[in-house]
């Protein structure tokens, strides 16, 4: 075995410990004070529902975030500078608090606003069903002015009958912050070219938006500086800022912009020019993006601005430190919003144990066929034990999208929250007859074939460039913070190996190096702005690349020309039917040939059957 092999699976199996004592472990103290400007801010993006915090290991709650701000905004006041809260959208879709009910994203939205932010948007997930996109509008008064939907109308019924076309926020913002300075601010999302876009709700191209006469007109007073916030990333795929940014430069070539985007959940940061800083937090509040700036001196200031971002890690030791706080940390705003988290997890009954899960199983730390890959235990345990059809009591095999899966799955306590954040789709199960010698190959034929759902299909777009359907604006996300975080570990491995690291050591050395080493688990940033982003030093998350798209249950013994149950998702039934046809194009399988199997049941209920029965000891 390779050497560089070698080391990278000690690596993994030290980090796998590293991550099973975290829980019993201090998290790590910032050290480096926080760089305040003449103007600062704290961003959030792509918090999907996570406002309960990651409870099973490092982050705080939403009721700690909002003490930290309001904390922060004090510390602001009395420095006599400016500290604007900004978040970039996609509140909806993920944890139990906004996917365990049709009410329960709105609910949510109501608690998220319990904190006063200066400029929220929308993101995409808000904009998936028309109820949704209506209930933001129609509710729009708790974000007390603050959320601009510049590129997204609604159409909404009057009262003579007729419907209208209508922004769902603000188109722009032009206000006042505490120290007096004048902000024109704007909320941005990507062109969405897709084909899942329902009906009664438009979003214009950034490009178009800024040759709207409205816009032009909005941006022709020099305000001190601009606020750009937008679901789209500030570079890369999907980042469309730069006709908004041109437009404005070319009216007014020295005011600051400071641009603050997400969509792709990861922690990114570029400068357009020395004027201007564009920030991207992450995502699930994991963390939270503190950027600061210095102002012009006059309007014949035309120097370059001083800027910084630091990406926080969003956790109470975190928050404390930064604001020089202890016992008197929580106030009366975190208590309260963590009252009505609690509240409202109860009324959802998603916190209620379903069981206490033996280990952590890991959704890219392990190649699926590792005992602690969440992708192993979803197929030769999750899906054998649950996936059964009373009317089908024959032998059968079932073969699962492995992307319907999410996030990992933590040791300890297991409730419905965990299990709608392991997998919140709604996918069902179909199923045909044939004979195992063709079914023992299609799993292998799906994934020769790849996803047919992870890139653009020309039979469901005329442009294969310009139209995706949600499930492949989805995988692009997921690709790209992957690739993201694969880097990281990449990174890690290859300057473990040229450090002469050998396995002579012990483990603790191998994978540490030093005693002022990291020795804690997290993202490990490069972006492009100058400095270190990182607030606090960490080992990189271990990821496995090359994951199948398609799992399969054990296949059963039986001889080839045996005549079993074939089950798969209903997600995935494109790809499962063209695989068949190119095993046996004699067959000719069509979606009309396909059955319910174990009708009613849906994937985001599985892990919860599981734990109910096999994890139940102890509760």
């Amino acid at each position: 075995m390779r050497a560089d092999v070698t080391l990278g699976a000690v690596l993994v199996a030290a980090a796998a410990a590293v991550t099973a004592a975290e829980s019993q472990q201090a998290l790590p103290v910032p050290t480096r004070p926080l760089e305040w400007k003449d103007v600062n801010f704290l961003s959030t993006s792509d918090v999907h529902g996570w406002l309960l915090g990651h409870q099973h290991n490092y982050s705080g709650d939403f009721g700690s975030f909002a003490s930290f701000a309001t904390h922060m905004r004090s510390i602001a006041s009395s420095k006599r500078v400016d500290l604007l809260l900004i978040d970039a959208g996609d509140h909806h879709d993920g944890s139990g608090l906004v996917s365990s009910s049709p009410t329960a994203a709105g609910d949510s939205e109501t608690i998220f606003s319990m904190l006063p932010f200066d400029v929220l948007t929308i993101g995409n997930h808000e904009l998936y069903h028309y109820d949704d996109a209506l209930e933001a509008y129609r509710n729009v008064g708790r974000w007390g002015g603050r959320y601009v939907t510049s590129n997204v109308n609604i159409s909404i019924q009057a009262n003579d009958g007729s419907w209208q076309s209508v922004p769902i926020g603000e188109q722009y913002l032009k206000f006042k912050t505490e120290q007096g300075r004048h902000v024109t601010a704007f909320g941005v999302i990507f062109d969405c070219k897709l084909s899942w876009r329902t009906a009664g709700v438009s979003v214009q191209k950034p490009s178009k938006l800024a040759k709207e006469q409205w816009f032009i007109n909005a941006i022709q007073e020099a305000p001190d500086y601009f606020v750009l916030a937008g679901h789209m990333p500030v570079r890369g795929e999907t980042s469309e800022w730069t006709a908004i940014y041109d437009a404005i430069r070319a009216v007014h070539p020295y005011v600051p912009i400071y641009l603050f985007g997400g969509h792709t959940h990861v922690r990114d940061c570029i400068q357009y020019d020395d004027r201007s800083i564009g920030v991207v937090p992450g995502c699930y509040l994991e963390t939270v993006a503190f950027t600061s700036s210095s102002l012009p001196a006059n309007e014949s200031d035309i120097a370059p601005l001083d800027v910084s971002r630091r990406y926080l890690d969003a956790n109470p030791v975190t928050y404390k430190w930064h604001t020089n706080t202890s016992d008197d940390f929580d106030l009366p705003i975190g208590q309260n919003i963590t009252k009505a988290l609690v509240k409202l997890a109860s009324d959802l009954d998603i916190s209620t144990p379903l069981g206490i899960a033996p280990h952590s199983y890991f959704l890219n730390r392990h190649q699926w066929g590792h005992k602690r890959s969440v992708l192993t235990l979803f197929s030769d345990e999750v899906l054998p034990y649950t996936v059964r059809d009373k009317e089908r009591n024959g032998t059968r095999v079932i073969i699962g999208n492995a992307g319907s899966l999410r996030f990992d799955l933590f040791q300890g306590t297991f409730d419905r929250n965990d299990e709608l954040t392991v997998s919140p789709f709604t996918s069902a199960f179909l199923y045909v007859s044939l004979p195992a010698g063709l079914a023992r190959n299609i799993t292998e034929q799906m994934n020769r074939s790849g996803a047919s759902k992870l890139v653009p299909s020309p039979s469901t777009s005329t442009s294969p460039s310009q139209l995706y359907t949600k499930a492949e604006e989805e995988a692009r996300v997921r690709r790209l913070h992957d690739e993201w975080v694969a880097e990281q570990w990449q990174d890690y491995l290859s300057q473990s190996g040229s450090d002469g690291m050998t396995l002579s050591g012990s483990l603790d050395q191998v994978v540490f190096g030093v005693h002022d080493k990291p020795r804690t688990l997290g993202l490990v940033t490069k972006d492009k702005c100058p400095g270190r982003g990182d607030d606090i030093e960490h080992i990189p998350v271990p990821f496995t690349p090359n994951q199948p798209d398609f799992i399969e249950s054990p296949f059963p013994d039986v001889d080839d020309g045996e005549v079993i149950d074939v089950v798969c998702m209903d997600f995935s039934l494109d790809d499962f039917l063209a695989a068949v046809n190119v095993l046996d194009p004699t067959i000719g399988l069509k979606e009309s040939h396909m059955k319910p199997y174990a009708e009613g049941l849906q994937i985001n209920t599985v892990f919860g059957m599981y734990a109910k029965h096999k994890w139940s000891k102890g509760l």
